[in-house]
Protein backbone atom coordinates (compact mmCIF):
# COMPACT_ATOMS: atom_id res chain seq x y z
CA UNK A 1 0.00 0.00 0.00
CA UNK A 2 1.61 3.22 -0.88
CA UNK A 3 1.40 6.58 1.06
CA UNK A 4 -1.61 7.76 -1.43
CA UNK A 5 -3.62 5.03 0.05
CA UNK A 6 -2.45 5.70 3.08
CA UNK A 7 -3.54 8.51 3.33
CA UNK A 8 -6.90 7.96 1.55
CA UNK A 9 -7.59 5.41 4.10
CA UNK A 10 -6.92 8.40 7.47
CA UNK A 11 -9.25 10.53 5.68
CA UNK A 12 -11.91 8.07 5.54
CA UNK A 13 -11.53 6.91 9.55
CA UNK A 14 -11.61 10.50 10.09
CA UNK A 15 -14.72 10.82 8.47
CA UNK A 16 -16.28 8.00 10.15
CA UNK A 17 -16.04 9.67 13.28
CA UNK A 18 -18.84 11.38 12.73
CA UNK A 19 -21.26 7.78 12.45
CA UNK A 20 -18.99 6.87 15.77
CA UNK A 21 -20.37 9.81 17.60
CA UNK A 22 -24.33 8.36 16.90
CA UNK A 23 -23.33 4.78 18.80
CA UNK A 24 -23.40 4.03 22.15
CA UNK A 25 -20.65 4.52 24.12
CA UNK A 26 -20.70 0.62 24.76
CA UNK A 27 -20.28 -0.16 20.93
CA UNK A 28 -18.39 -2.72 19.39
CA UNK A 29 -17.33 -0.39 16.28
CA UNK A 30 -15.47 1.80 18.09
CA UNK A 31 -12.72 -0.55 19.36
CA UNK A 32 -12.27 -2.27 15.41
CA UNK A 33 -12.11 1.74 14.20
CA UNK A 34 -8.89 2.28 16.14
CA UNK A 35 -7.31 -1.15 15.58
CA UNK A 36 -7.90 -0.44 11.91
CA UNK A 37 -6.25 2.94 12.40
CA UNK A 38 -3.62 1.57 14.62
CA UNK A 39 -2.86 -0.75 11.56
CA UNK A 40 -2.80 1.73 8.74
CA UNK A 41 -0.26 3.99 11.06
CA UNK A 42 1.56 0.97 11.87
CA UNK A 43 2.08 0.55 8.35
CA UNK A 44 3.09 3.65 7.14
CA UNK A 45 4.97 4.89 9.77
CA UNK A 46 5.93 1.98 12.06
CA UNK A 47 4.95 1.23 15.99
CA UNK A 48 7.84 3.02 17.46
CA UNK A 49 6.78 6.85 15.11
CA UNK A 50 6.02 9.58 16.57
CA UNK A 51 2.46 9.33 14.06
CA UNK A 52 1.77 6.34 15.41
CA UNK A 53 2.37 7.26 19.27
CA UNK A 54 0.42 10.57 18.88
CA UNK A 55 -2.07 8.69 17.69
CA UNK A 56 -2.04 5.67 20.10
CA UNK A 57 -2.00 8.20 23.23
CA UNK A 58 -4.16 10.94 21.74
CA UNK A 59 -6.30 10.49 25.13
CA UNK A 60 -3.83 10.46 27.66
CA UNK A 61 -4.71 9.36 31.08
CA UNK A 62 -8.56 8.92 31.49
CA UNK A 63 -10.69 8.35 34.52
CA UNK A 64 -12.96 5.29 35.10
CA UNK A 65 -16.23 7.43 34.70
CA UNK A 66 -18.85 4.94 36.79
CA UNK A 67 -22.05 6.99 35.74
CA UNK A 68 -23.70 6.43 32.16
CA UNK A 69 -22.99 10.28 31.49
CA UNK A 70 -19.75 9.90 32.56
CA UNK A 71 -18.74 6.93 30.48
CA UNK A 72 -20.50 8.81 27.49
CA UNK A 73 -18.81 11.68 27.82
CA UNK A 74 -15.78 9.82 28.12
CA UNK A 75 -16.09 8.54 25.11
CA UNK A 76 -17.24 11.45 22.85
CA UNK A 77 -13.50 13.06 24.93
CA UNK A 78 -11.57 10.25 23.27
CA UNK A 79 -13.18 10.27 20.06
CA UNK A 80 -12.24 13.81 19.70
CA UNK A 81 -8.90 13.52 20.73
CA UNK A 82 -8.60 10.55 17.76
CA UNK A 83 -9.89 12.69 15.54
CA UNK A 84 -7.73 15.77 16.27
CA UNK A 85 -4.71 13.28 16.16
CA UNK A 86 -5.76 11.87 12.80
CA UNK A 87 -6.24 15.13 11.74
CA UNK A 88 -2.91 16.49 13.13
CA UNK A 89 -0.82 13.80 10.50
CA UNK A 90 -2.73 14.68 7.52
CA UNK A 91 -1.42 18.05 7.17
Amino acid sequence: MDKGEQLAQLKQAVEEVNYLRTLHFRNGEFNAWKDRVCRILESAYGKESLEYKRFVNAPGTTFIARTETGQREDYHFRLDCYESALKSLMN
